[in-house]
C-alpha cells in the first residue's frame, strides 16, 4: 500500500518534443479535401503532408494533435472516419527534447517522497504497429528513460507505459491497476491534453473520492490544478 501515485504524461508535460502526428479524413468512404481547410479553420496549422493510399496525411505537433482530438470529438459523424499515422512518435530524439523543468522538478521531489509511486504513461507505442507507409520498431520506453536518466531521475523503463493509444481510457485503465492493487489515498496526474485530464477526473466518481483524484492541466509547462475529489 501507498500514500500517493504520481502519473506523468510525457510530450508537451514532462518534456516539449518535437514529434509530428499525421492525421487523414475520409468522408464518405474518400479523401476529404476540405480537411485541411476544416483544421486550419479550428487553428490547427499543419507543418507537413504526405499521400498513401489515396488519402494526404496532414501532420500535427503533438500540442496541436491534442486540440484536434477535442475538435474532433465535437464533431463527430457517420459519414467521417479519420486516420493516422504515429510513425513519428515511434522514438523520442534526445538531442532534440527539452526538459519541462518545473514538471521535472514535480517528478524528482514525487521520488523522494515515502510511501510513493511514480509513473509515466504515454499515449506513444513500444509495440510494432503497422503505419500508413509500412511497419514501424518503436523504442519509447528506452527513449523516455534515458531522457529522464538524464534529466537526473531515477524512473526506469519498469515505471514507463506507452500505451500506443490516444484514446484517454488507455491511460485510466493503467491508473485503475495502480489504484486496485496499491491503493494510494491521493492519485496525483499531470497532462497537458484536456481529454485526458477530464477522463482521469471522472475517477472521482468511479471511486467516490477514495483515492483523492488531483489533475492538472499542463499549460505552457507549467501545472495547472484542474480539480481535485
Amino acid at each position: 500500500m501507498i500514500d500517493n501515485l504520481f502519473v506523468f504524461d510525457f510530450d508537451d508535460t514532462l518534456a516539449e518534443t518535437t514529434a509530428l502526428i499525421g492525421v487523414a479524413r475520409e468522408h464518405n468512404k474518400k479523401n476529404d479535401d476540405l480537411f485541411r481547410s476544416w483544421l486550419v479553420q479550428h487553428d490547427l496549422f499543419p507543418v507537413d503532408e504526405k499521400t498513401s493510399n489515396k488519402l494526404t496525411y496532414f501532420y500535427l505537433t503533438s500540442e496541436d494533435f491534442a486540440k484536434y482530438q477535442k475538435h474532433a470529438a465535437e464533431n463527430i459523424s457517420e459519414n467521417i472516419v479519420d486516420h493516422f499515422d504515429f510513425t513519428g512518435t515511434a522514438s523520442v530524439d534526445v538531442s532534440t527534447t527539452k526538459e519541462n523543468e518545473d514538471v521535472i522538478s514535480i517528478l524528482k521531489k514525487a521520488e523522494s517522497a515515502k510511501k510513493s509511486r511514480v509513473i509515466v504513461i504515454t499515449a506513444r507505442s513500444n509495440n510494432q504497429f503497422e503505419s500508413p507507409f509500412g511497419k514501424v520498431e518503436p523504442t519509447n520506453r528506452d527513449d523516455i528513460a534515458k531522457f529522464l536518466q538524464n534529466a537526473g531521475a531515477g524512473v526506469g523503463g519498469g515505471q514507463i507505459f506507452p500505451v500506443g493509444s490516444s484514446n484517454p481510457q488507455a491511460k485510466v485503465n493503467i491508473i485503475k491497476k495502480y489504484i486496485d492493487s496499491l491503493g494510494p489515498r491521493t492519485v496525483y496526474f499531470y497532462d497537458d491534453n484536456n481529454l485526458n485530464v477530464e477522463a482521469v477526473h471522472q475517477l472521482c466518481d468511479v471511486y467516490g473520492g477514495v483515492p483523492n483524484i488531483v489533475t492538472y492541466k499542463i499549460i505552457n509547462g507549467k501545472p495547472v490544478l484542474n480539480g481535485e475529489c
